[in-house]
């Protein structure tokens, strides 16, 4: 094959199928691992910590086939948006795994009625989501909470809702809003 045939030479379409999927499968499972972790005590360090390995082995993943998906010069040469897309696929795969996981070892420490000490809502717009907060004080520390606009809006300050404390395995500890119907339907998955 000459160099000019080869410089021309396409990636095959079942490679480019999967590194499009990659994205699109880790921005999807990016979002449901995100609002899985909105009520754990340590949010960050935990998508840091999950995020961080699942970004490391997709780049490390991309390098190890680049062989396979750069079959022209200029691929070679720029190969950086092949390693994105395959990066984001497995950042959003181990957030969301380590979010099921963390969930699946976890134990109930205790159940009980807390006072909500404050409540605010964050409305949707224009590249910003809704987001419904109770403020709770649980054991003389304040907590905030995500839930349903329905249990926000039937929620007032002064009232006690019930809450479930988990303690994990993993070492990252969360709160469940007992009687939240988005809660519910998360858990029925």
């Amino acid at each position: 094959m000459t160099k000019k045939k080869q410089e021309i030479r396409k990636p095959p379409v079942w490679i480019m199928i999967a590194i499009f999927l990659s994205a699109i499968t880790g921005i999807l499972t990016a979002v449901i691992g995100i609002n899985k972790i909105q009520n754990y005590y340590h949010p960050y360090w935990f998508g840091l910590i999950f995020g961080g390995v699942g970004l490391v082995i997709g780049i490390w993943t991309a390098i190890k086939i680049k062989p396979i998906i750069a079959v022209n010069n200029r691929l070679k040469n720029d190969y950086f948006l092949p390693i994105m897309y395959i990066s984001s696929g497995f950042f959003g795969l181990f957030l969301m795994t380590g979010s099921f996981l963390n969930q699946s070892l976890s134990t109930i420490d205790k159940r009980d009625n807390f006072p909500v000490i404050d409540k605010y809502r964050q409305e949707s717009g224009y590249r910003q989501p809704e987001i419904n907060s109770l403020v709770v004080n649980i054991n003389g520390e304040s907590h905030t909470l995500t839930c349903s606009y329905d249990y926000w809006y039937k929620t007032s300050v002064g009232d006690r809702i019930n809450l479930c404390l988990h303690r994990s395995k993993l070492g990252f500890d969360f709160i469940t809003v007992t009687n939240d119907k988005k809660v519910d339907k998360d858990n029925d998955k």
